[in-house]
């Protein structure tokens, strides 16, 4: 007869604790770990000291759950926070906040986490920590797949395609000098609906179990703010000349993303480009739509993924 210890049943979660202290690590690393001793939860306590060192750690590996100090140093001042509903590995974490500002005064980013002020209540946060992870590990807050809002539920796409479109999306912008982006909640969009912007481009993307498309549509300021940094020229209007820079910067942006989206077994044509603000895409019925729109310092652009019925087997 084979033993099976019951630790090595058990479904780990990785917990990712931004303190340069240790205080909040040693605040909650034990209770939790007797809290949980008799579930079929084992967890794994990453810290980092700074916002610079948790983006490092959460570019390596994935956490359920995100454990924040806002008065650490090198965090407000950085990506981190900004990008944390964004980053592959730390968009589907529960985030918890410990601060001595009020939320207000949070960024965006922060302002939907658990927040506790300091100084913080060790039970109360211990009891939220126990709440999430038992949450998370009984399909609560599954967030394996991102569905498209349909009334048949084989309209889903790989959550992983949409994050490396908006880890791509932001990098990339990043470089052309677009610091200040901010990603906002995801919501249901009519498929015959207008395309929010003026300047879109938009690729095809088929799998065994999805076939649609994929748009990104800038406004005309946060279009103008991006082709003013690539150009190197400020644009105050768009022209023929700087409307040809949409099909650049959306290629460099799928291109970026293709080798990652192509390995999940999803194909993807190239990039064409739709200018104006009445384009609409070609949407049988029974299709259906789901948009993330994304601010800049000076506008908004728009991921929108569109879910198109399958083609029945011959």
């Amino acid at each position: 007869m084979v033993f099976v210890h019951k630790s090595s049943m058990k479904r780990r979660k990785n917990i990712l604790i931004v303190d340069n202290r240790s205080e909040l690590e040693q605040l909650v690393k034990e209770s939790l770990q007797k809290e949980l001793s008799a579930s079929d939860i084992s967890i794994i306590m990453v810290r980092a000291k700074d916002g610079a060192e948790a983006a490092i750690k959460s570019e390596n590996q994935k956490f359920d759950m995100v454990l924040i100090d806002t008065e650490v140093p090198r965090l407000m001042d950085g990506g981190f926070v900004y990008g944390i509903q964004s980053y592959k590995n730390t968009q589907d974490a529960e985030i918890l906040v410990v601060s001595q500002k009020d939320t207000s005064e949070l960024p965006d980013s922060l302002k939907t986490a658990k927040f506790f002020k300091k100084p913080v209540n060790p039970d109360e946060l211990l009891k939220t920590m126990v709440s999430v992870l038992n949450a998370q590990h009984h399909g609560s807050t599954d967030k394996e797949r991102a569905v498209v809002p349909a009334a048949n539920s084989k309209y889903a796409v790989d959550v992983r395609v949409i994050n490396a479109i908006i880890k791509s999306t932001t990098n990339v912008l990043v470089q052309f000098g677009v610091v200040d982006v901010k990603m906002e909640k995801a919501c249901q969009k009519s498929p015959t609906d207008f395309l929010n912007g003026e300047i879109s481009s938009i690729v095809d993307i088929k799998s065994r179990s999805f076939q649609g498309y994929l748009t990104i549509s800038f406004d005309k300021g946060s279009y103008l703010e991006v082709v003013s940094s690539m150009l190197m020229e400020e644009q105050t209007e768009l022209t023929p000349d700087n409307q040809d820079a949409v099909g650049e910067i959306n290629n460099i942006i799928f291109g970026n993303a293709k080798a990652e989206i192509t390995s999940f077994g999803i194909d993807l044509t190239v990039p064409r480009v739709l200018i104006g603000h009445n384009q609409q895409l070609n949407c049988p019925e029974g299709s259906a739509a789901m948009m993330i729109p994304f601010s800049t310092g000076k506008g908004k652009f728009y991921l929108t993924v569109t879910a198109l019925p399958l083609a029945k087997a011959a």
